[in-house]
């Protein structure tokens, strides 16, 4: 949907009986509130350390400790943990060989050249001054004037610059750190970042033992010189060497501060805390007892996570609360959700069934203590949460209004649930599933006893999730059971939860459609053809009942197609000409061999004839108590469109100067305002039309029903329907495939060949032929319908 469209309609919706809805929303939201909020006093106040207390308090709700020391120093032994982290910059060698080749080489190239050069001293000198000045610049190094003559003297040679290049590889590709003293004062692992050239990666470091400082380097360097020199190196030209090399080495591993502070950090935020779970109807203190310490902050805890609002003030706070919630989701679904129901008495529907759901969940609640230490055997009263009614309010509002609406009830109220019960999130999720599992199980259901199989699986997953909610509240360490058996009652009385829901839906739907909402299985009554109505059509009107059954089966199949009520179409389909039941034979599809009474009659008053069948056919609904949808069904199959034919008579015999009011020819009916309406109303005219074409194949079909659709546009019959273009597509399409395989050609069987019987049968034998033949009693083959002796 559109954005332009979702408010259009948004704002159609607040047109409406917006009263109705708004009082609807508003009752369930101050019954939200009078359910959610416990009404228990917290008895604190008159309670000090030392004293005596003078009655037995319990817990009034579950609640939490967070026990802050225990948790600190969970964190500091995870935060030991972390091993430092240092960077190792192994692009360093690279950098620093590639800077030394650099400089060699240009120094080395100008030096030639100045070697070559006609000129006199004075320039020689000032040239070389600059060579030497640039080859430091471009080295990076501070070198000692006598390394620097000693690399002048030996003409920037190439084994000098080779033998310095050996000694950087080898040596910085060590871990070199500027101090010992930066390093941890353990020996323990370290983790090292590897700095590489295009990313980086991590290694762990086992000890110490590998890491140098500079002055190390140095010294290595000088002793490891003599072995790579080569023998015929000038002794200067290796000092030289060793020189440059000692003055490239720097440091490349460094202690990594702030990434090890984050690690750190992260370690100990993952830490959860050491809670203590106090669940509702413990015993704080006893009668008698002398109030402890933390029998006091316990006290005080409760009191905190119940919050220091009174009765008074928590109930206007949940009620504020579930308007928000009711509002919020009502208005998105009624602006975006196509098929959400916004009609007043729907929402007033869910609005009595939330209360219902909500009061009863309330019961479970209150009474889940008092039943559980009836009862004993390790039953703990959270068990007998599972009991609220949530899912059987689900397949409720799925029934009678439709699977859209259900989804935003089940998430509204089971928001309100899991206030109920000491604000716990994991209930929430519980009725949720719980609500969607039993409102997807009975769809597309017929029958009553359909219900029972939905509650039948509900209970079967409300038992799986109850399971699984016991074993995570177990790894989350939320939950202190009383008894192993806690488990097995919680799956229990969740399972019993499901089947109760589908018993209290089978007793609140009979209600329901006394209060006139339409389910699907009073639909189905109504399909039977014992009904007097559909008996009586049938027996004085056979051509209409044939009618009726041939554009059911078109606008079932159209509405299967887009996603409407097919079982609504259906059966709209078998009433809406119910009224031409009163007067049969001015009916061409009743009329059969009869004369035309028609031919008697004026215009007008065949006109006035063929339109009260609509009259006729409501009043007669109403006499039968059909639901309203299969009367407006009757009321809009022909919208206020003209009866062409009669007017085109009126016109022909009116004359010159005479004026036909077309409003004489007109259907009082009601314009379709629904997507099955607007069905109904197309199937009539295509079927109807259909009948009358002399060679029913696709392209003839296919014409038909496309010009009765654009007819039926043009003359503004559809305009308060919400068909799309693309659903009046889906529907045409739908309604020539169904009237091809109903006209569909039959082959013509070929004569039987006459057998020669077998053996001594063949003077016994005589062969006796059937055929269908011409009123004379014999067909052109001359094969007679009597028993022929065979010759």
């Amino acid at each position: 949907m559109s954005e332009a469209g979702a408010i259009v309609r948004f704002f159609r919706v607040l047109r409406g009986d917006a009263v109705r809805r708004l009082f609807a929303l508003l009752v369930l939201s101050l019954g939200a509130g009078a359910f959610v909020t416990e009404y228990t006093r917290l008895p604190v106040d008159d309670i000090q350390v030392g004293g005596v207390a003078s009655r037995s308090i319990r817990a009034v709700t579950s609640f939490p400790f967070v026990d802050w020391e225990a948790t600190l120093e969970r964190q500091r032994s995870e935060e030991s943990r972390v091993q430092p982290v240092f960077d190792f910059d192994t692009t360093l060698s690279g950098r620093l060989r590639g800077r030394i080749g650099e400089a060699f080489e240009m120094s080395r190239h100008r030096f030639q050249s100045l070697q070559t050069s006609p000129a006199g001293l004075p320039r020689k000198t000032d040239s070389l001054g600059t060579i030497r000045t640039d080859f430091l610049a471009a080295l990076g190094l501070s070198l000692d004037p006598t390394t620097l003559d000693r690399v002048v003297a030996q003409g920037f040679s190439v084994q000098m610059e080779h033998l310095v290049v050996k000694l950087v590889s080898g040596e910085l590709g060590r871990f070199i750190i500027a101090d010992r003293s930066l390093l941890p004062s353990s020996s323990g692992p370290v983790t090292v970042v590897r700095i590489l050239q295009q990313n980086q990666d991590e290694i762990t470091l086992d000890s110490f033992s590998k890491i140098v400082i500079p002055e190390e380097v140095r010294r290595n360097i000088k002793i490891t010189a003599f072995d790579l020199a080569d023998e015929m190196m000038p002794t200067e030209a290796r000092v030289a060497a060793v020189s440059i090399a000692q003055a490239a080495v720097r440091p490349n591993f460094s202690y990594n501060q702030l990434l090890t502070e984050d690690r750190r950090r992260e370690s100990r935020s993952q830490v959860r805390d050491v809670i203590i779970q106090v669940q509702r109807g413990t015993a704080i203190i006893r009668e008698g007892e002398v109030v402890s310490q933390s029998q006091y902050e316990t006290l005080h805890a409760m009191k905190e996570a119940r919050g220091s609002y009174n009765s008074l003030g928590i109930f206007f706070a949940i009620s504020f609360f579930a308007a928000l919630v009711f509002t919020s989701l009502y208005l998105f679904a009624a602006g975006y959700i196509k098929k959400f129901s916004v009609r007043p008495r729907d929402v007033e529907a869910i609005a009595f069934l939330g209360m219902v759901v909500l009061g009863l969940s309330r019961l479970a609640v209150s009474a889940a203590e008092p039943l559980a230490t009836t009862i004993g055997a390790g039953m703990p009263a959270s068990s007998l949460w599972y009991l609220a009614p949530i899912a059987g309010g689900a397949m409720l509002v799925r029934i009678l209004v439709n699977s859209e609406t259900a989804l935003i009830w089940v998430i509204a109220i089971s928001l309100m649930a899991g206030l109920m019960m000491d604000h716990q999130a994991i209930y929430t999720i519980f009725f949720l599933c719980s609500g969607l599992v039993a409102a997807g199980g009975i769809s597309h259901t017929k029958e009553r006893v359909n219900v029972l199989r939905a509650g039948l699986l509900t209970g079967l997953v409300n038992a799986a999730l109850a399971l699984l909610i016991s074993l995570l509240q177990v790894e989350m360490g939320e939950v202190g059971y009383t008894s192993a058996a806690q488990p097995l009652w919680d799956m229990s009385i969740a399972f019993l939860a499901g089947n109760l829901s589908a018993i209290m839906v089978l007793g609140m739907v009979p209600m329901f459609e006394q209060l006139g909402f339409v389910t699907d299985y009073k639909l189905l009554e109504l399909t039977n053809l014992n009904h007097p109505l559909l008996r009586q059509l049938m027996l004085r009107a056979p051509g209409s009942y044939h009618h009726s059954v041939i554009v059911g089966s078109l606008a079932e199949a159209a509405a299967e197609s887009i996603g409407c009520n097919a079982l609504m179409t259906r059966v709209s389909c078998y009433f809406h000409d119910i009224g031409k039941a009163v007067k049969p034979n001015y009916f061409i599809e009743n009329l059969r061999d009869a004369p035309n009474p028609h031919d008697r009659l004026q215009p007008h008053q065949s006109a006035r004839i063929i339109i009260n069948h609509v009259l006729d056919g409501e009043a007669l609904a109403r006499q039968y108590k059909l639901p309203k949808p299969i009367i407006d069904g009757i009321l809009m199959h022909h919208g206020t469109g003209i009866i062409q034919y009669f007017y085109a008579k009126a016109v022909e015999a009116a004359g010159e100067g005479m004026v036909v009011d077309p409003d004489d020819f007109r259907y009082p009916g009601e314009l379709p305002n629904t997507r099955e309406a607007g069905i109904i109303f197309l199937a009539d005219r295509v079927e109807a039309a259909c009948r009358t074409l002399v060679d029913p194949v696709r392209e003839s079909i296919s014409g038909m029903i496309e010009k009765l659709v654009n007819s039926a546009v043009t003359d503004g019959q559809l305009v308060e329907c919400s068909l799309t273009i693309s659903e009046l597509y889906t529907v045409m399409d739908t309604f020539t495939e169904t009237l091809l395989g109903i006209y569909h050609h039959r082959i013509e069987y070929p004569g039987m060949p006459v057998m020669p019987p077998k053996g001594d049968q063949a003077s016994k034998s005589s062969v006796i032929t059937l055929d269908v033949g011409t009123p004379a009693g014999s067909d052109d083959s001359g094969v007679s319908l009597n028993p022929t002796p065979e010759a």
